[in-house]
């Protein structure tokens, strides 16, 4: 990141945003999957099901997670879950629940919160299991454990998981992410990634404002003034970063372009509109599915119908050129 940045977002701030609808939904209105997980358990809840002391030391059949709690190796009990869960989100969950088991008070947050939410985090990230209490009593040292004290703690209820909320876990993070890094799961926070939105730049600016001090205040400052709504996923984020970093005026995400020619009303993933100048970004996805590499064709052609260019971005993409070939759009509209 340089520090052009802010003076780039009033640029674009300068321009009609045009966004798309977005609703923080409750979890139980998103969409969602079941699928297996354990369920982990005390000894003395394992009692209380029939399960003796003797049958827990069956390697066979239960697994101490470490911490006086067990769960089954082959487990069959169906959990609700995100549509985009993993066996890795699911290993979250029982790492998660395994704590809730022994302490009701915990709630899941730094990079722990993260993953659960679905937000993009580097892949060097801690891999510790990160929850915070907001009481002050003693907690016992537990390992691959990191317990966080809060003077106030907001969580939400996201698909049966406590989490710190979105907008606590922006700042929080702010101590372990660069600027970027945390402009991307910002993004993703606000935006449309994985059923998003989960919270609003306005309720972070809130949580801001609520407190006395904020550890890495310059690092949110900046990385706030980025964040922008609506965004789809963070590839595109990156690209936009990418672009402000070379010095290019920040363009504008999800421009609206009436399309007379197929009756609708289009969205390119960022551009220019002044110029008519659209960038789009395709995942492998826009490759491989001949319904998606259909509907591109439809879209480009009805941008081109209405005078826009449309320049189209992949993660081979050179970006030295693409950005000299944007700036060239620009220079020839007269906006550089």
């Amino acid at each position: 990141m340089n520090n052009r940045a802010p003076a780039q977002q009033s640029l674009a701030t300068a321009q009609p945003a045009n966004l798309r609808k977005l609703r923080i939904r409750p979890w139980t209105e998103k969409p969602r999957q079941l699928m297996t997980a354990a369920i982990p358990f005390t000894r003395a809840q394992g009692v209380s099901r029939g399960i003796t002391r003797r049958a827990l030391d069956d390697e066979r059949k239960y697994k101490q997670l470490g911490y006086g709690v067990w769960i089954e190796t082959d487990p069959s009990t169906r959990v609700v879950a995100p549509t985009w869960a993993d066996a890795e989100w699911i290993d979250e969950r029982v790492k998660l629940t395994g704590l809730v088991c022994i302490d009701t008070g915990v709630v899941a947050c730094g990079v722990t919160a993260a993953k659960l939410y679905g937000l993009p985090v580097p892949s060097n990230a801690d891999t510790r299991v990160h929850v915070a209490r907001e009481d002050k009593g003693p907690t016992k040292r537990r390992k691959n454990v990191v317990f966080h004290r809060y003077e106030w703690l907001r969580s939400e209820n996201y698909f049966g998981l406590p989490l710190i909320s979105a907008a606590q876990l922006f700042i929080e993070l702010a101590r372990v992410l660069t600027v970027e890094q945390l402009v991307v799961l910002g993004d993703a926070a606000v935006g449309r990634w994985h059923g998003g939105p989960l919270t609003t730049i306005d309720e972070i600016r809130a949580e801001i404002a609520s407190r006395r001090r904020v550890r890495g205040r310059l690092t949110v400052e900046r990385a706030l003034g980025l964040v922008r709504s609506d965004v789809d996923s963070p590839p595109e984020t990156k690209l936009r970063l990418r672009l402000i970093d070379a010095g290019l005026p920040e363009p504008v995400v999800h421009p609206a372009v009436v399309c007379s020619l197929i009756g609708a009303r289009l969205h390119p993933d960022m551009g220019y509109p002044s110029i008519r100048l659209a960038i789009e970004y395709e995942g492998d996805h826009h490759r491989s599915s001949p319904t998606q590499f259909a509907e591109d064709n439809r879209r480009i052609s009805a941008l081109q119908a209405e005078g826009w260019t449309v320049i189209r971005v992949s993660k081979d993409s050179n970006m030295a050129e693409i950005c000299g070939l944007i700036a060239h759009h620009l220079r020839a509209g007269g906006l550089i």
